[in-house]
Parts: C-alpha cells; structure tokens; sequence
C-alpha cells in the first residue's frame, strides 16, 4: 500500500497512471475477499449427510491453490523480497511446531494435507496485502465486496430461505432453525463476518466515503441480530471499546495490558467455571446458564483429552469428526460428536498442544497487539492499523467461546491478514 512503504515513492507515481495496473490489483483483491466471505459452495444445503472423516473438499483446495499462484506470480513482479518483513522468529517457530504436530500426528497423513492448505492460506494473507496501492484503494474494493456479500446474503433470505436460514431439517444443530446464515454454511460464520463488516464500513467511513461505511454498518447489524449468534453480538462491543481504549493510552504497556486482561477474564469465565469454584459461583449469578449453551461439558471432554497430549497435542487441525473421537473415546458423550471446542484456545491445544496455542497465540494476537503502537499515525495509516487491530481483538474475544478465528478456513485468514498488517505497517514505519 502507497504509504505503508512497500514501494518507493517515484514508483507510485508512474503506476497511477496505468488503468491497466489499478484493474488487475482491483481483481486480485476483490477475487480473494470474495472467495472468503461468497467462499467456492455458497448456500450449501445443510440437509445432506456429512462425512465422518473429512478428505478434502477438492474444490475449496482447487480453488485457493489458484488464488496463491495469481498472488504469487503478481508478488514475483512487484518486489517480492517485501514478503519477508513478515519474517519474524516466532512465525518461524510456529511453522516448525506444525511440522512437528504433523509428524505427532495420530493420523499424520490428514494433517499433512491441512498443513499444506494452511501454508497456502498464510501465503494468501500475506501476499494479498502487497496488492493494494493504497488504504483507500484497499477501502474502494472492500466496499465493492463487502456490499456484494451483504446483497447476497439478503436475496438469500428473501429469494431462497431454505438455502439460506438454518431449518429444522438441518443433519446437524436442527435447533438452530430459524437462525439467519445468508451465503454461509452456518450462523456463527456468518455473524463473525457481519461483525467485520462493521468494523470494514467504520474503516470505510473514514478514508473513502461516510455515507457508505454507514450503509455497510446498516446493512451489516440486522442481519447478525437475526443470526442470533450471542458470543459476535457481545464480542462487537468488547473490541470497540478495547480499541479506544488502547488507542487513547498513555503508554503502549497500558493499552497492551487491559487487551490481554479482558482475554484471561474471558477464559477464566468460561474455562475457569468449570474447575474454580468460586468462579463458577460467580458465573451462576451473573448468567442465566451456566453451561453457556452446553458448552461446559465440550471444555471439560476437550481439556481432558488435552492433558492426555498436552506437548504436541493430536496432529495438525486434527481432532474432531475423526473416527477416533466418533467411535474410539471412552466414556463416550454428545460432546464426542462436536465439531469444535468451543474456545479456540483449548482447540489449537488439542490439535498441536499446549506449546503450540501458546505460539499461535503470540503470533495472532500478543505480538500486533504491540505492533499497533509501533506503526504510523498518519491518518489513512492509522484508519487502516485500526481495522486490523479490530479484527486481531474481536478474533481473540469470540475465540473464548467459539473457534472461528482459528479452524483452518476463511475467518482464519482474515486474523492472520490482519495480523500481518499490522506487521507491515509497525516495520514500514521503523524502515523510515
């Protein structure tokens, strides 16, 4: 982007003037936001029977490799060695922790393969940032995208609601019935996305055009009150606030400091209420359901097989839906059938052990955390460093709760975009 610093100044200015050039950045962006949010199967049908061991969907996989070879072809033309500002140690530790949960791994073959899908989404995360020419440029064709996918996503309900609203013969979660999805595969993926939206037509708003920021915000809050997804809706304000506060701290340690408390709040809460009596106590007088939707007993099944495997965990993005944990677990519960943990921090546990969601952790979340400080307060700088704070903070709060931010899929490369972001503009602003 034109003032992160990741071309030189004379460069832009004979750029701007090739239509040609604007056009093929346009499409590269639009194409993989796109492919995130309308994603290769939209409206897929939810009353087919699902798989118990996942193979792979060809297309998601067909589809993504392309996008990283566009990406990459376009990055090997525009300064590549840009990519290793986002080189940093603990990336580097990360991605030989996954090496080694795959060859832990108790099925090291399916780990493999999500290995390598996940190397080609962080690879898209990265590269995908280089494309825009600048923050408004960048804001120009969210807003295109953004408002495609909401359109999408209304037409849906209106035109195709079987397609589109969770309905009682769903296979799995029919009592969701009712709950809105829009072109999503479920409620929660799509309450998270309306969430970013929010967060995108603020950004909007303040580098490209008030009126249309306010019209994504609009368009973007009813349709996650009919998600009626609770952790999106209560996260949403937990991230705006937390990020006027950092935002107005006096010292970049304080700021730090209240983002990272409320997240060990929110784990003790949730977490905490199962094996803390006094929180539990707590919890029950503050919550009309202590079992946050059945969700403590799913904690207290995914913990304990943690400590059964607490170094390198079951394998890379390998735990749920296997025939292991469908057939195989002893003392077997409803919680055996469960796609997910629940708290993304206790998932990342089960799949690469505790070393690795503590290195995940750090990675995503901790370090941009810093990284917001140390990048540029210009005005569209600081528009832009914001939006990827946001997003950084609200996937670390809902991730309490549930593991959008951080199963291998499209939200995923959103909070690693993100992260990466802010990356790029704590180092640009170092290199001046």
């Amino acid at each position: 982007m034109a003032n992160i610093g990741y071309l030189p100044r004379q460069d832009f200015a004979v750029e701007r003037t090739r239509p040609a050039d604007i056009l093929i950045r346009s499409v590269l962006i639009a194409a993989v936001f796109l492919s995130l949010w309308v994603s290769f199967n939209p409206f897929p049908a939810l009353d087919e029977p699902i798989p118990v061991t996942d193979v792979g969907n060809l297309v998601n996989q067909l589809g993504y490799s392309s996008l990283f070879v566009l990406l990459a072809a376009w990055n090997l033309l525009h300064q590549p060695q840009r990519l290793l500002l986002l080189v940093r140690p603990v990336l580097i530790a990360t991605l030989c922790w996954f090496a080694l949960s795959v060859a832990t791994s108790w099925d090291p073959a399916l780990s493999a393969r999500r290995l390598a899908f996940a190397l080609v989404i962080i690879g898209i995360a990265g590269m995908v940032l280089l494309v825009p020419k600048s923050p408004r440029h960048f804001a120009d064709v969210l807003a295109v995208v953004v408002m495609i996918v909401l359109v999408a996503c209304y037409l849906g309900v209106l035109l195709v609601p079987q397609l589109s609203i969770h309905q009682a013969s769903d296979v799995l979660e029919p009592e969701l019935a009712g709950d809105w999805r829009g072109v999503f595969g479920h409620k929660n993926e799509a309450s998270a996305s309306m969430v970013l939206f929010v967060f995108i037509g603020i950004f909007i708003a303040r580098v490209r055009s008030l009126g249309i920021g306010a019209v994504i915000v609009a368009l973007a809050l009813p349709f996650l009150f009919f998600t009626h997804s609770k952790t999106p809706m209560a996260a949403l304000p937990l991230a705006l606030i937390v990020s006027i506060i950092m935002a107005r701290a006096a010292k970049p340690a304080n700021g730090v400091g209240v983002a990272l408390s409320l997240l060990l709040v929110l784990n003790l809460l949730s977490i905490g209420s199962i094996y803390i009596p006094p929180i539990h106590a707590l919890v029950e007088a503050i919550v009309p359901d202590a079992t946050f939707t059945g969700r403590t007993d799913i904690w207290k099944f995914a913990v304990d097989h943690v400590l059964q495997r607490p170094i390198t965990g079951y394998g890379f993005a390998t735990f749920w839906g296997t025939e292991q944990v469908v057939y195989g677990m002893t003392g077997a519960t409803w919680a055996n059938t469960a796609s997910h943990a629940h708290n993304g921090f206790v998932d990342l546990a089960l799949t690469i052990g505790i070393p690795g969601s503590a290195l995940v952790t750090l990675w995503l979340i901790v370090l941009p955390l810093f990284d917001y400080y140390r990048a540029s307060d210009e005005p569209q700088s600081a528009a832009l460093k914001m939006l990827f704070l946001r997003i950084c903070l609200f996937a670390a709060y809902e991730s309490c709760f549930e593991t959008i931010f951080t199963q291998l899929g499209a939200l995923w490369l959103i909070l690693i975009a993100a992260a990466f972001g802010l990356r790029f503009l704590a180092v640009s602003r170092v290199s001046h």
